[in-house]
């Protein structure tokens, strides 16, 4: 029996032999492994850094947008209606005048039929083979549609099961908490009737919204001071993008604006450039905001659809003069009024010529309108807002230009879950009335039913939180529609917010299925590699074999040396393949992960404290797999020829050698 002392050391003895078929062997056997290895600390390292992210932008969770699906039909009616809907509304249509007649009658006041806006109108495209009474269309800008509109959602909100509480009920079978409100409309106009106050200037000449030329609701978003875009959002979801603020030191209302616009707007003012391209430049750049514009007040005047009409006014009653300027037939306006001398002034008259007549009319409409509660004096208001947070707007990205974009599209979806500035409901609430939008509100109303809807807390947008990625699935297939889906009848609409987990995980579960094929190919061809190896060897030492037993050795001593002598060159393919897999991964490290991590931090706007998005983790459980699987793979390749090569008659190969 050989001492296991000696067999090893005739176990180190046999590697200087063949050694040009040994180390090709060994190499060719370590570039399969390393690359297997710098696969797994790669994905892994990216992986869980992705998690990381996700988690600290969500607090520790997994966020869920959600609102109700209402029905179209149930608060609303289609432009054709069926002809069951006409009969309704014509009925619905009489009553109403009928009553608006009785209302005026009571108060002694003249009514006239003329004034009527009709609830239906003829429609030319009508199909003519249908009768005379349906083809008509709804004509939505009729008090009566927008009445009938409001008692349906009133009815529909009576029996409604996708309220607030459903949706907590719902929830709660998934272990979701939060229900944070998002995205509740605040009632505050948008351009005209809200101008932004720029150099100390109201530009009267824009009405229409910026968009910045971009699909989608970026534009919108770096343009929302501009536009007037204004949303209530709980604080919690705006945490990571909230910078210190006392609250009792509020100047104005508080806002959470985008980076882009906050540079452009007042960049020069504070000295910030603009947007730099490059990823690791870009979070000195959002810091440099955050620090200088922490507390920075800007204003905006809003006046109502009455000092909206005077301003229409004016300009139409200028370009009419302008127009007839030379012309001795042309009369200028009775009234003409004038524009603000100041920002967010009072609209002045310019010029009064009005008849005794004429203005005892205007004065008996102004009564008529006081009588049936429909006049609507002259307001305007200036409103100023204070920045308390900096939210990086993220654009539509191409991700077949770059890796970087590409590992942008994965981590966080396109500028799709804000198109307005955030007021956070919290630090709004500790505001003094006088600075809050209660008049503006009252002034404005609900403007549609759809908009009444979404400002009813019990059919808010909410996030749902949950612990994990499989719970937030689970509740986003069993109990919502995707917003894509038009004829999906549940309850609720949901996505995921604020990140693209759900695609992080089904990369995730894609790679575990590629690697279950992967994984087994390596190791065949790794086994093949060897078992030829040793095969090769094997046969050629036939002779010393041979020696070995006529020495008095036993089949299963040399069966240790050569099991030796595999787990010797398995430990090198081990460490080759270690050392390579490992350095290949660090240098894809160095190179992509502080892009990658500067890059993280713009997306999901953690500048304070943020992780590092690293590309390197040799914790992975998959690394201890892979190494281990190199000497089993070893020994089982080398049991066919080394259980051949002892089994045979040692005199046979001493006479053929």
């Amino acid at each position: 029996m050989i001492r296991p002392y000696y067999a090893l050391k005739l176990a180190r003895t046999k590697l200087r032999s063949k050694r040009g078929v040994l180390i090709a062997s060994i190499i060719v056997s370590s570039l399969l492994f390393a690359t297997l290895i710098a696969t797994v600390i790669v994905f892994s390292g990216a992986e869980k850094s992705a998690v990381v992210f996700i988690k600290k932008s969500g607090n520790d969770k997994y966020l869920v947008k959600s609102q109700p699906n209402i029905p179209y039909d149930k608060i609303s009616f289609n432009l054709t209606p069926t002809l069951d809907e006409i009969r309704k509304i014509r009925a619905f249509e009489r009553q109403y005048y009928q009553d608006l007649q009785d209302k005026y009658k009571s108060l002694k006041l003249e009514y006239d039929k003329a004034t009527e806006v009709p609830a239906l109108e003829p429609y030319a495209f009508a199909d003519k083979k249908l009768p005379e009474e349906q083809r008509v269309k709804v004509n939505f800008f009729s008090p009566v549609i927008q009445a009938m509109n409001v008692r349906k959602f009133e009815e529909y909100a009576k029996t409604a099961a996708n309220k607030a509480s459903d949706l907590r009920e719902i929830g709660a079978r998934y272990g979701a908490s939060g229900y944070t409100i998002v995205d509740q409309p605040s009632a505050i106009p948008s351009i005209p009737r809200l101008r932004f106050i720029q150099d100390g200037k109201e530009d009267f000449g824009v009405s229409e919204p910026k968009t910045g030329g971009d699909f989608g609701d970026y534009g919108y978003f770096t343009h929302a001071i501009y536009n007037g875009v204004y949303s209530f959002t709980d604080q919690k979801n705006l945490s990571r993008y909230i910078l210190p603020t006392d609250s009792s030191e509020l100047k104005g209302i508080p806002v959470v604006v985008s980076a882009q616009e906050a540079a452009s707007l007042f960049g020069k003012k504070v000295s910030i450039g603009e947007e730099p391209k490059n990823s690791s430049e870009k979070k000195t750049w959002l810091k440099d905001i955050q620090e200088k514009l922490n507390g920075q007040t800007y204003q905006a005047c809003y006046r109502n659809s009455t000092e909206q009409v005077m301003l229409e006014k004016i300009q139409r009653d200028y370009v009419e003069m302008k127009n007839n300027e030379n012309s001795k037939e042309y009369q200028k306006p009775s009234l003409i009024y004038d524009y603000p001398k100041e920002a967010c002034g009072d609209i002045t008259i310019k010029q009064d010529t009005r008849t005794a007549g004429e203005k005892q009319a205007e004065l008996k409409l102004e009564a008529v309108q006081n009588k049936l509660g429909t006049y609507v004096a002259p307001v305007h208001k200036l409103l100023t807002f204070q920045i308390v947070g900096v939210r990086y707007a993220q654009p539509f990205l191409d991700y077949t230009k770059s890796v970087e974009d590409y590992i942008k599209s994965l981590l966080v979806s396109p500028q799709g879950d804000i198109s307005s500035i955030e007021i956070p409901i919290q630090l709004y609430d500790v505001l003094p009335n006088n600075r809050k939008v209660y008049d503006i509100q009252k002034q404005e109303g609900a403007g549609t039913i759809v908009q009444a809807a979404l400002i009813d807390k019990d059919f808010a947008a909410r996030i749902l939180e949950f612990s994990t990625v499989k719970d937030a699935r689970a509740f986003l297939d069993n109990e919502t529609c995707r917003e894509s889906a038009s004829d999906c009848a549940k309850r609720f609409i949901a996505r995921p917010y604020g990140s693209n987990y759900l695609i992080l995980d089904e990369i995730s579960k894609l790679f575990n299925k590629i690697s279950s094929v992967a994984f087994p190919v390596v190791l065949g061809l790794a086994a093949i590699i060897i078992w030829f190896t040793i095969s090769r060897i094997m046969t050629e030492n036939r002779k010393e074999t041979a020696v070995y037993r006529a020495m008095g050795a036993r089949r299963h001593d040399v069966a240790t040396i050569y099991l030796l002598y595999v787990f010797l060159v398995a430990l090198q393919i081990a460490i080759v393949s270690t050392v390579l897999g490992v350095a290949v991964a660090f240098v894809v490290d160095s190179f992509y992960g502080s892009t990658l991590s500067d890059t993280a931090v713009a997306l999901f706007g953690i500048i304070d404290d943020a992780p590092r998005f690293s590309l390197f983790n040799i914790e992975s459980p998959l690394l201890t797999v892979v190494v281990g699987s190199i000497f089993v793979i070893s020994i089982i390749a080398s049991i066919q020829p080394l259980i051949r090569n002892v089994r045979r008659n040692p005199i046979s190969d001493m006479r053929d050698e």
